[in-house]
């Protein structure tokens, strides 16, 4: 063990309009390892989940959080082994992913943890049996209930919820679409994750190929991106339609994008609902369950995009934004 606590911290508020920190708001430093006290536990942690949390946790959400000042360590999804244990609801040994410090080492009173379902190890865990898959399976499941037989659209397919999100409206029965940015990753969406067709957004009309492929109208369209995309769709919407909005980030790093084509609500009976992911915990249990059954069957194929090191966060937390990864961008820093 280590006597260096390696951190990452906000070395200063982000200056840019857009959600994604510049890189030298990553700044790197080392401190003493903690000791846990009454209540507490310590974690050794062994991943970092890249998502946009970790940003919009400096910058703030009005409303929900408060930014993080400079000097403060980085949070967000992370992953460890609790190596020491002054709460009775945590063993040392337990691999536990959560919301945490992003460092080496972490102290917790164990709120925003949870326990890793037996049977898996860590990184699943932390992502299709965590906060990611169940994004998936609540905005699917919980909102837009795919039935045999429709066509349910997924934008963002190749990030860490689409390619989740479209497996698992498939095991419904429906005809799945995924969008994604650039012609390897449509391809990798159709081979490898099973999306009955893709289109890249980057060099196709969205509009156009969705009439195409889809020309009774789209009955589900779970969005992770926004904007644009989200406008086309809206153009191909079938009467009585589901929109789950998960995330928005083609609005993250560009302000004032707005819709035009809302109007197609109305018209044809729209239900466009958002969500935010900790408000629908009574999924929880039955998401695991649901997510952990296909898992064990081959039903449902993890994808996750792994860099390695302590040292690959920034680079890798930042090219989120630009889509360099295909699945569930996750960084190795440390094995249990």
């Amino acid at each position: 063990m280590s006597d260096v606590n390696r951190q990452w911290q906000v070395a200063h508020t982000p200056q840019s309009e857009g959600m994604c920190q510049e890189r030298s708001c990553f700044g790197y430093a080392e401190a003493q390892i903690p000791t846990p006290g009454e209540g507490e536990i310590l974690t050794r942690n062994t991943h970092f989940a890249c998502e946009p949390l970790v940003h919009a946790m400096v910058r703030g959400v009005p409303g929900r959080i408060d930014p993080l000042p400079a000097g403060e360590v980085l949070q967000g999804h992370a992953g460890g082994q609790v190596i020491a244990s002054n709460n009775p609801s945590y063993a040392v040994g337990d691999c536990v992913p959560g919301n945490i410090d992003w460092a080496d080492y972490a102290l917790s009173t164990g709120e925003g943890l949870t326990h890793a379902p037996d049977g898996f190890d860590l990184p699943t865990g932390m992502i299709t049996l965590g906060m990611t898959g169940l994004c998936a399976y609540i905005g699917m499941f919980g909102i837009c209930k795919p039935a045999q037989g429709d066509v349910v659209v997924v934008s963002a397919a190749a990030g860490g919820i689409g390619v989740i999100a479209g497996q698992i409206a498939k095991l419904a029965g429906a005809y799945t679409i995924g969008i994604a940015g650039g012609a390897e990753k449509c391809g990798r969406l159709t081979a490898e994750v099973g999306y009955d067709a893709a289109i890249d957004y980057k060099n196709d009309d969205v509009a156009a190929r969705l009439a195409e492929l889809a020309p009774g109208g789209v009955n589900v369209f779970f969005d992770n991106v926004g904007g644009p995309v989200l406008d086309a769709v809206l153009l191909n919407i079938a009467n009585r339609g589901r929109v789950a909005i998960c995330g928005g980030i083609s609005g993250y790093d560009n302000p004032g994008t707005g819709l035009e084509n809302l109007i197609t609500m109305a018209q044809r009976n729209v239900m466009m609902q958002g969500f935010w992911y900790s408000e629908h915990s009574y999924l929880f249990e039955e998401g695991i369950s649901c997510l952990g059954s296909w898992l064990r069957s081959g039903q449902l194929k993890e994808v996750f995009d792994m860099a390695e090191g302590f040292d690959a966060v920034p680079d890798a937390a930042r090219g989120i934004f630009s889509g360099a990864n295909m699945g569930k961008k996750l960084v190795h820093i440390a094995d249990a």
